[in-house]
């Protein structure tokens, strides 16, 4: 039996880095860069007002009141033909080329128009209301690194540089199988001794947060042939993710059916609760995961190992989910000997992260992963996890971390 750091150690080094490929700069939001982006020019590529005003000399308006002759009118999209001399000015505004000869915009609301004149009420600092050539982008800058996820930021960064296609890792394919006589779909209703195939949904929806790309198989029955056929079927998939038939009982095939196909057996079960009959196996560049059945155990195990080789295969640089060190509300006894994942309430308040333990923690109450749940880690030399002890949990929903009212810093 495995420990939990030396199985994700052999998952994670099991794991290449997919390849890439190129998509439109539209769809590209949420995709992994595969590649340095370079500009190619200057953004702005040459001053421009931040404002509506008048474009005119620094030296020119110091002091105030200032008169000045106007010389004519840039609209954004336009560049005036003529330079501001000593004198003039120009009338310009926000996104205008500033003319030749002028270094400043003063704002239309600090001027007066009179007579082809314009009056300056008050003195403005040299340089005031431009945008210099360059000042977002010179040529030459990296704006997406590899390995950076692509925001709504850089997409308009990419944009203004002029790339229309950017390279990004391929996301992971993933091959989800569930094993056992006792499932049936959805749509179905259970008879005595069935359940609902809950984990390829659960699986399915998890592979998408990660960055995959799932596809469900149909239920295989307990059958050694029929779960070596369907599994050689899921093989040609990045990763495939069986649930079921993983432990040691009469009709666990998934194993046997693995060795059958070639699969090296990279481990099989981790000093871990939930989800000790974990294995483990690759075949060339594929990844395959046997979880365990039971719904609590397969999603643990999906979130400890499955997640970060997803994310890696990905192209990201960030593999893990947060951890938050809390305080344990209440002593809980684990598992003697066994990294024990305890599943927890997170809360809040002006003295950090409280854990409060789900009042289950039957590796089939799926309800205690809900929205606000974390993995609390307690250590295989414990037998008791104290109250009053802060331990580190793993922050299973983003949701967690959001707050509902602003930061304090607002005001």
């Amino acid at each position: 039996m495995i420990s939990v750091g030396d199985a994700l150690r052999a998952v994670l080094e099991a794991t290449p880095v997919l390849g890439s490929e190129r998509l439109l700069l539209g769809t590209a939001s949420g995709r992994v860069a595969a590649e340095d982006v370079v500009s190619g020019r200057a953004v702005p590529a040459a001053a421009n007002s931040a404002m509506d005003g008048f474009a005119v000399r620094g030296d020119d308006v110091r002091a105030a009141p200032s008169w000045l002759r106007l010389i004519g009118s840039a609209p954004a999209g336009t560049v005036l033909g003529a330079p501001v001399q000593p004198g003039t000015a120009a009338k310009i505004f926000t996104g205008s080329v500033v003319p030749d000869g002028a270094d400043t915009v003063v704002r239309v609301e600090d001027t007066e128009e009179q007579d082809g004149m314009v009056v300056v009420r008050v003195p403005v600092r040299p340089g005031a209301n431009v945008r210099l050539a360059g000042e977002d982008i010179e040529p030459g800058a990296v704006v997406v690194e590899t390995g950076a996820v692509i925001g709504p930021a850089d997409v308009g960064v990419l944009a203004s540089v002029g790339r229309a296609t950017v390279a990004v890792h391929r996301r992971p394919r993933v091959a989800i199988l569930s094993t056992g006589a006792e499932l049936v779909e959805v749509d179905e209703t259970p008879g005595p001794g069935q359940v609902v195939n809950s984990n390829a949904y659960v699986l399915a929806a998890a592979v998408a947060e990660a960055g995959g790309e799932p596809a469900v198989l149909p239920i295989v029955r307990d059958r050694f042939e029929d779960i070596r056929d369907r599994l050689a079927e899921a093989a040609t998939a990045d990763v495939v993710l069986s649930t079921g038939g993983v432990s040691v009982g009469e009709f666990d095939f998934v194993k046997e059916a693995l060795d059958a196909l070639g699969v090296e057996r990279r481990f099989w079960k981790v000093a871990q609760k939930p989800g000790k009959p974990l294995t483990f196996g690759t075949r060339g560049r594929g990844l395959f995961f046997g979880l365990p059945g039971n719904p609590v155990s397969a999603l643990v195990c999906f979130a400890i190992y499955v997640r970060p080789a997803l994310r890696r295969l990905g192209g990201h640089r960030h593999l893990h989910l947060p951890v938050v060190d809390a305080t344990l509300e209440t002593s809980v006894r684990k598992a003697a000997k066994l990294t024990e994942f305890v599943r927890v309430w997170l809360s809040m308040s002006g003295a950090g992260w409280s854990a409060r333990p789900a009042a289950s923690q039957s590796s089939g109450v799926l309800t205690s992963l809900g929205r606000g749940a974390g993995l609390l880690v307690g250590p295989a030399a414990s037998d008791v996890l104290d109250a009053g002890a802060r331990y580190p949990v793993l922050v299973l929903s983003p949701e967690t971390l959001a707050r509902d009212r602003p930061p304090a810093e607002f005001g």
